[in-house]
């Protein structure tokens, strides 16, 4: 189990950063530092006029309110201007041109608030200067900052996308070609092709090394990080692009077709580009950048503070297992997790000790001889499942999501991969504690190809509408409906 837990979740996980998320936090800390700004003004004019800070300083009522609009203003001539892409922040000269320019607009704004409400005594005449002053020094130095990180990390390769291109075709080379052309934003993982084991493509296309078949590809995303996956293919080849498609419907990269569309305009919510190259977007990773944030902070959050209301029953529940049956009072089993990979998930133990199984070759059905007196009583009220807690914090687990099976766990004799075509797309988020099948009553035993099936269209569902929203509502409905659930057993 060590080796297992050591190469569960892939490795050491690699400092990658996600630009939507930079961008917008940088959004935040611009609004944040002008308001600082205005707050340094406001004491300075203050102090200037000897006026008692707390409660005569300038920033008060129509001071307030120009700081407010003023702030607003600069961060609008920013973001219009394109401040925010991360090229632009890597650059310097445009971040002094462009924080300049914001400075001097947001002082602007504050000078005609200020007109329009008829504030004209002196320390308020006097504010929107010392309002730019203060804002060009803090917005310059953190513009600078930013350049200066940005341009380290994009040496280290922590924004640079690994890109691996199914097809050794012409449109492939001219993609790789482009790529190239901007090396610390792009790295080539490799080239699949179906058709190298016949002999029929060479080792090597456009100097990136072939390095399998499609199949190849969806095992190797596994191993390692792969966070695009480019079909290179010509639109004539039809029949092959929908077999690759149908294919990479599992893995968790973004999916994009790049086919002779070179010189072709192109326009809609799935055209876009990588690089200089034209893509048809197929399928994006579900959960990514801001959506990926905002769960894991909700995860964080909930998790960490039931782990704290709930210490006082973890520790009733962990001596109850020790005074009525000998053995570990956690249990941990190998279970399929996000991306296919394994990890260890955490429970109480509820089966005497030696009867346990760990790869779920035989499934828990009602009055199993298996489980101990305590666990048909924690399996009742679904308490053996919270120590994937842990999991959550951890980061093998969310709150909400799929839930995560053993390798052998199977229905009718076949494994769940075997009896569902789309089994696997419930690996490309991170398996949960409860999801929506289990409070639409699809927990328990599955024994029946139809029980796996509803499973599978439940969690898809999930997947492809999640939102915190929904996480909540999902939590919701497991404590009021789902504790005491008769499907627990």
């Amino acid at each position: 189990m060590a080796s297992l837990a050591q190469s569960s979740i892939g490795g050491p996980a690699e400092r990658i950063v996600s630009a939507p998320v930079l961008s917008g936090l940088v959004r935040v800390g611009d609004f944040a530092l002008f308001l600082v700004a205005a707050f340094v003004a406001a004491a300075g004019v203050a102090a200037w006029f000897d006026a008692p800070f707390w409660h005569e300083a300038p920033l008060r009522g129509a001071a307030a309110l120009a700081a407010a609009i003023g702030a607003a203003t600069g961060c609008a001539v920013l973001d219009s201007a394109g401040a925010y892409a991360i090229e632009r922040l890597g650059a310097r000269r445009a971040q002094i041109r462009l924080t300049l320019r914001a400075v001097i607009l947001a002082a602007a704004a504050a000078i005609a608030c200020l007109f329009l409400v008829n504030a004209d005594t002196p320390p308020l005449r006097a504010f929107p200067f010392a309002f730019g002053a203060s804002a060009l020094v803090l917005e310059g130095g953190f513009r600078l900052f930013l350049q200066a990180l940005i341009r380290r990390w994009r040496k280290a390769g922590r924004f640079r996308r690994r890109i691996a291109v199914v097809a050794a075709s012409d449109v492939a080379r001219e993609f790789i070609e482009r790529l190239r052309a901007d090396p610390d934003a792009f790295e080539i993982a490799g080239v699949y092709d179906d058709r190298l084991r016949s002999g029929r493509v060479p080792p090597t296309h456009a100097g990136v090394a072939v390095r399998g078949s499609v199949a190849d590809l969806v095992r190797d995303s596994r191993d390692e990080r792969i966070d695009l996956i480019a079909v290179a293919l010509p639109l004539s080849a039809v029949q092959r692009i929908a077999d690759t498609l149908e294919a990479l419907r599992s893995t968790v990269a973004d999916v994009c077709l790049t086919t002779d569309l070179a010189g072709l305009a192109y326009r809609g919510h799935q055209f876009g580009a990588v690089g200089a190259n034209p893509v048809i977007s197929i399928g994006e990773k579900p959960l990514k950048d801001w959506r990926a944030a905002k769960k894991a902070c909700f995860d964080f959050v909930v998790g960490a503070l039931a782990l704290v209301l709930l210490s006082p029953l973890f520790a009733l529940l962990a001596l109850a297992i020790r005074l009525d049956s000998a053995g570990p009072v956690l249990f941990r089993q190998p279970r399929l997790g996000f991306n296919n990979r394994l990890f260890v998930c955490y429970k109480f133990r509820t089966m005497h000790a030696d009867m346990t199984d760990l790869m779920a070759d035989r499934q828990t059905v009602r009055g199993d001889p298996r489980i101990t007196r305590v666990g048909r009583w924690m399996r009742k009220f679904s308490l053996d499942e919270l120590p994937q807690l842990i999991n959550v914090m951890n980061g093998s687990m969310s709150l909400v999501g799929p839930r995560p099976h053993a390798p052998n766990t199977k229905a009718a004799d076949r494994l769940f991969a075997e009896v569902v075509r789309e089994y696997a797309q419930r690996h490309r988020v991170k398996p949960g504690i409860t999801g929506w099948a289990q409070v639409n009553g699809w927990r328990g035993e599955t024994a029946t190809v139809e029980q796996v099936e509803n499973r599978v269209r439940c969690d898809l569902y999930y997947i492809d509408n999640w939102s915190i929203f929904f996480d909540l509502r999902i939590v919701a409905m497991t404590v009021l409906r789902e504790i005491c659930s008769q499907h627990a057993f």
